[in-house]
């Protein structure tokens, strides 16, 4: 979470993302081929998170107004299924959220005292992690053995104590912080490979088991291969705060990078932004087959001054962030609601409000007549499974209008007409989430309307009213 890594997301992952999608785009699709036969399996091992998974941060039992009894009834109040990238390590705490059915995910990170253990500069001062710093908490050195048998020691004691999967925070050490200025090259990929290898065969070893390791990097550096997925911050917005720097199509793009890798990128936001922007992008990440992180109890960055480039609140004095139940809630408990059209299902197609899909020609996948214009479309399907439901998540960046989609009937089910079904939230109601939680049923959470069709030529049409945001078109062979 450090301040110049997290600039980096904005410019790293986009490029990456872009080249990947201008090749994806290059390709064409056959005529005849159906939305199942054109999604691609992700590769995801069994042990990976879900793609129905509901996913917050237990950041600290240590703050100001953050209780045990707070997290926990607040993790309840959003659905969670993981507590993620926790500094956690009170066994009665983990006890309590392995007992609600939890995943609880350790971080792998050490606050570092001890400047024996400390990577050194060409100066041979020990590297703080605070800026360009030499005091502590330091950068580790990963070679010295002291800290190797230190990391595996607090690794193992995690796993005891019934944490499932890690989080590691600066792979890399930290170098985009002390590297910008040369105070030393930066730690050789064979080693950062190697030491990350190492310290995974032998927690697993302790673990008896196989588990799933994240971590915050944003490129595809050698080292990465050791790691199952990516947890880290995407900003909304440039650092200065003038240029937003996320949209539909780059979220997808951040999906399919990852899906390229056979890996899932589970998002977090850093900025305090409208409850409206989290909504927007919670939807979309869910759309594209990306996780995002419920924004309670959030790391915030800085904003810099868009002229002296200086930040306009000191990092040190900026509240983490926290967003309301009743703002997100409905929408935490549309995912636990649709697990079984979210789970399996990967990308087939996109269309609508900044998204191009040049594979098909121009036979669009998906078209909208009337609407607010801000409408996004992402096809999704169970790859290889003819009989599955296709589903269309659509999003919504406006105030949502009516509006009529056309769809290409052939490419659903061949020559079977379509049942075109709208799942959509409720509006939060406390009494119906808390029972939904107890019961742990979420479909009394969402409404559910079969919609008028009709044909004209090789497309369905059917009438979609206004979303806020999300809506899922769930779509079936007619009986």
């Amino acid at each position: 979470m450090k301040s110049f890594l997290t600039l980096l997301v904005s410019l790293v992952v986009a490029q990456i993302a872009a080249l990947y999608a201008a090749e994806t785009g290059a390709s064409s699709i056959a005529p005849d081929a159906t939305f199942s036969q054109i999604a691609q399996p992700s590769g995801f091992t069994p042990e990976m998170p879900k793609l129905s998974d509901v996913c917050m941060r237990l950041f600290s039992l240590k703050q100001p107004g953050v209780s045990a009894e707070r997290i926990l009834g607040s993790g309840s109040d959003f659905h969670i299924t993981r507590g993620v990238w926790s500094y956690i390590e009170d066994e009665a705490f983990i006890k309590s959220v392995r007992a609600r059915g939890w995943e609880f995910q350790g971080s792998l990170g050490m606050t570092l005292l001890d400047p024996a253990l400390a990577l050194r500069d060409r100066e041979n001062r020990p590297i703080g992690t605070n800026g360009q710093g030499d005091k502590p908490p330091f950068r580790a050195d990963n070679a010295n053995p002291e800290y190797r048998r230190l990391y595996l020691e607090r690794a193992k004691r995690l796993v005891d104590l019934g944490v499932s999967s890690f989080q590691r925070d600066d792979p890399d050490e930290g170098f985009f912080d002390w590297g910008k200025k040369g105070r030393r090259d930066a730690i050789p990929d064979a080693e950062l490979v190697e030491f990350h290898r190492w310290a995974r065969t032998e927690i697993e070893k302790h673990a008896g088991r196989k588990l799933t390791f994240s971590t915050n990097c944003h490129t595809d550096p050698p080292f990465m291969q050791v790691f199952d997925y990516r947890m880290t911050e995407v900003r909304f917005r440039t650092m200065d705060g003038t240029k937003e720097v996320i949209n539909p199509s780059r979220i997808r793009e951040i999906g399919l990078t990852a899906r390229r890798e056979k890996k899932l990128f589970v998002l977090t936001g850093q900025e305090d932004m409208p409850a409206e922007e989290y909504r927007w992008i919670w939807a979309t990440s869910y759309a594209t087959g990306n996780l995002y992180i419920v924004p309670w109890d959030q790391f915030q960055n800085v904003v810099l001054d868009p002229v002296t480039r200086e930040p306009r609140i000191p990092w040190s004095k900026l509240p983490r962030i926290f967003i309301a139940q009743e703002r997100l809630a409905d929408l935490t408990g549309f995912v636990r609601a649709n697990a079984d059209i979210l789970d399996g299902y990967e990308e087939a197609a996109v269309g609508g409000y900044d998204l191009q899909d040049t594979r098909f020609g121009e036979d669009a996948p998906v078209r909208f007549e009337g609407g607010s214009g801000k409408l996004s479309a992402f096809i999704r399907a169970k790859p290889g499974d003819a009989n599955a439901p296709v589903v269309i998540h659509l999003v919504e960046r406006e105030q949502g209008t009516a509006k009529t989609v056309r769809l290409p009937t052939a490419r659903f089910f061949g020559k079977h007409a379509l049942r075109v079904t709208l799942r959509e939230p409720l509006p939060y109601d406390t009494a119906l989430h808390a029972q939904a939680e107890k019961d742990k049923n979420y479909r009394g959470l969402i409404r559910e309307t079969t919609l008028t069709t009709t044909t004209a030529g090789a497309s369905t049409l059917a009438s979609v009213p206004a979303l806020s945001p999300w809506g899922i078109l769930v779509v079936e062979k007619a009986p």
